[in-house]
């Protein structure tokens, strides 16, 4: 069952257009994260569903039926902002039953649904407590229980983890997580935090210049992006210029930078073709030179420009004879056990599965 449908949506504001014919399917129960530059237009199409900016054209439907012209509290939407959008004069569990007192709900029922959303979130003995006694994790629970108190139909999260340091924001995606598969209700989450978007989302939809590029799963679409934009803002990347240098009925060879070569599937390239080749830094693992076979995978070969410690993992910085530069992610032990030192000769082995190859 469908949950949010977003149909050709396309919007002016000050005589801009922000956003572009956006549609997008949304499953009931659904999470899909929002991921894009700032400006991107992912935010303008969170107000759009809750109904604050009303569309040029489009349709936004909930289960089914539109939500165009319904004003933003009849739409039975729960909003998280980042900046948590608390009442300072109202205490924990007032702020939590708000919007069942919006509704005309008031009495024992609604004392009782205050109480199991604030055990829900932990915060069941801080009830009686005012916003500013609170830590930024606890008002974060709190904008979330009041935003699902209602029990909404659609629930949207405008970079609700942003204001949170890295130990709690880590935290706090593992506990959203959980509720929001625990409750099964459909989310939407704007987010330009990459990892957030990817631990917590069930599809990301990647945002550019007020569109939607690209929207799978997150493995899918970090692992095997179709563009080139996508690949080099979701999460690091080599982009190098590579030439088709052969080509035979079935493959396709492809030359490249610091001697790289590699025979791949041919499928709609043609000689001589100039493409771009993609592939992530942890998929790249070093050798010392003439240790690593060339017919078994690809390789390219530089010397070692730079390594940055990073605790779990050790990036290296390699340049080629051509200039070129290219980032690997390994374990600090192969680097140990490589001896790996600025200015020493060194070899990239390419995992040739996830070699990415995008048309220029």
């Amino acid at each position: 069952m469908t949950g949010l449908e977003l149909d050709n949506i396309s919007v002016w504001l000050n005589g801009q257009q922000i956003l572009y014919d956006v549609s997008m399917s949304i499953k009931k129960g659904e999470c899909v994260a929002l991921l894009g530059p700032s400006g991107c237009g992912k935010t303008t199409t969170l107000r759009t569903i809750a109904g604050f900016i009303h569309p040029q054209s489009g349709d936004v439907r909930v289960a089914g039926k539109s939500c165009i012209g319904l004003a933003p509290n009849k739409r039975n939407m729960g909003l998280v902002f980042q900046d948590y959008a608390l009442f300072p004069h109202m205490t924990v569990a007032q702020n939590v039953a708000y919007g069942l007192r919006m509704r005309k709900q008031t009495g024992p029922e609604s004392d009782k649904l205050v109480k199991q959303f604030l055990e829900m979130v932990q915060l069941d003995h801080v009830g009686d407590r005012l916003p500013e006694n609170l830590s930024g994790g606890q008002k974060q629970r709190v904008a979330l229980a009041r935003a699902l108190v209602i029990k909404p139909d659609i629930l949207l999260l405008d970079e609700p983890l942003g204001a949170l340091d890295r130990k709690l924001r880590d935290q706090m995606q593992v506990e959203l997580k959980q509720l929001q598969k625990q409750l099964g209700v459909t989310t939407i989450i704007v987010t330009h935090d990459q990892e957030e978007a990817l631990s917590l989302a069930d599809r990301v939809a990647v945002m550019f210049s007020g569109a939607i590029w690209e929207i799978g799963s997150p493995q899918a679409l970090y692992d095997m992006p179709r563009h080139r934009d996508v690949m080099d803002f979701l999460g690091g990347s080599n982009l190098f210029n590579c030439c088709v240098t052969d080509v035979d009925d079935e493959n396709a060879t492809l030359s490249g930078p610091g001697g790289f070569q590699t025979v791949l599937k041919r499928g709609d390239l043609t000689l001589n073709e100039d493409v771009l080749v993609g592939i992530r830094p942890e998929h790249l693992s070093i050798s010392i030179p003439n240790e690593a076979d060339a017919d078994k995978a690809p390789t390219l070969r530089g010397l070692v420009h730079e390594t940055v410690y990073k605790g779990t993992l050790m990036e290296i910085l390699i340049k080629t004879h051509d200039d070129h530069m290219f980032r690997a992610s390994v374990s600090p032990r192969s680097i140990s056990q490589a001896q790996i030192t600025s200015g020493n000769p060194i070899s990239l082995v390419l995992e040739k599965d996830y070699i990415r190859v995008f048309k220029s």
